[in-house]
């Protein structure tokens, strides 16, 4: 969750609606306060009005609207937890050191590679900050004061053991994966036993045998059209299928296919060409229509490593530590909001029955 809040108004897509002419503007009002300190709607309107400056125009009008009402939450969102859980830590005394700058800005950058414009180091994302760099610059520490105070809090729960949780899933799963052979041995002699019926059939009844035996055997709700899948395009099936189809010639039954769904067969039962643009009439992918016979087959499953499940269960732990941790200290919290932002104030805590 803190990585999510470290950074989330500089990184969301966002645009703002402006006041139409002559309009006059609203009287300033509390948007949300925490523990006496208050953040002002004028405040949110002008930080919403820079970050969609920053965005060039890179948002579609019909977005505009919702857009803002976006970054808007996202500023009382990061307002309450920075005033809440930064807060608390610096009452606890936790500081930043360099070593702690450095991973944050290494999972930071790992974290946005991928996003358009995506900084190069730290100091960079500091420089393009809509909303100033010394904003950026004190989020990026409160982000590591958060993470420091919840990883403290979560050492006091002390160490718990994985390894026997661990070695049970794995072993569950290699379980699961002598049955996933098992039945694929069936469902591979089943569906070969059907290729041989159809093998017999002259083409003229071939389709109408081929319906027959979907009805019968066929493991997919197709099954009650006899296997009938109508008419698709390219990349409308998964890849192993739509492979099949669009290699097939009209009236002949593929091998047996397998995908993550089990085996096959296949009959394609009419093409149409693609058509180019010419005029007023659009261009058309090409298209098959087809029927298949599924039987059922599981998928063998990649066998972990007793110390990855260790890892993950760990984390599956400690991430539900961690939203349990923020929520408490949320409710124990003095948070005001006016009715636009009142879903972002959790419920008081309430006093011990005596």
């Amino acid at each position: 969750m803190n990585a999510k809040i470290f950074g989330a108004v500089a990184l969301v897509s966002a645009a703002a609606v402006c006041l139409g002419a002559g309009a006059k503007p609203k009287a300033d009002v509390m948007a949300v306060s925490v523990d006496g300190v208050k953040l002002m709607q004028s405040s949110i309107d002008k930080d919403v009005e820079t970050i969609v400056k920053a965005q060039g125009g890179k948002i579609p009008a019909a977005q505009l609207s919702y857009a803002r009402q976006m970054i808007a939450n996202q500023i009382v969102q990061s307002f309450i937890v920075q005033n809440v859980l930064g807060a608390k830590a610096k009452a606890a005394g936790f500081k930043v050191t360099d070593e702690d700058r450095r991973e944050r800005e290494k999972t930071f950058l790992a974290a946005t590679a991928n996003t358009p414009g995506a900084p190069k180091s730290i100091k960079e994302y500091f420089k393009k900050f809509p909303l100033g760099e010394k904003r950026a610059r004190d989020e990026f520490e409160n982000g590591i004061l958060i993470d420091k105070m919840i990883k403290a809090e979560i050492a006091k729960t002390g160490k718990k053991d994985y390894a026997e949780e661990a070695k049970k899933l794995v072993a569950e799963v290699i379980a699961s994966n002598a049955d996933a052979k098992k039945n694929d041995a069936a469902a591979k002699e089943k569906i070969n036993t059907i290729k041989g019926q159809l093998a017999a059939v002259p083409k003229a009844g071939l389709k109408d045998k081929f319906a027959e035996l979907a009805k019968k055997n066929s493991d997919c709700p197709s099954s009650q059209k006899g296997g009938d899948l109508g008419e698709f395009t390219h990349g409308q099936m998964v890849k192993e299928f739509d492979e099949a189809a669009f290699s097939l010639p009209v009236g002949k039954v593929s091998d047996p296919v397998r995908t993550k769904f089990g085996y096959h067969l296949v009959l394609v039962t009419g093409k149409t060409p693609a058509v180019e643009a010419t005029g007023d009439k659009p261009a058309a992918p090409e298209k098959v229509r087809a029927s298949h016979i599924l039987v059922k087959a599981p998928e063998m499953k990649d066998v972990p490593s007793a110390a990855d499940v260790e890892k993950s269960l760990k984390t599956r732990d400690e991430r539900a530590f961690s939203q349990k941790f923020i929520q408490g200290e949320l409710k124990k919290a003095k948070i005001e909001a006016s009715e636009a932002y009142k879903r972002f104030v959790p419920p008081s805590e309430e006093p011990a029955a005596k």
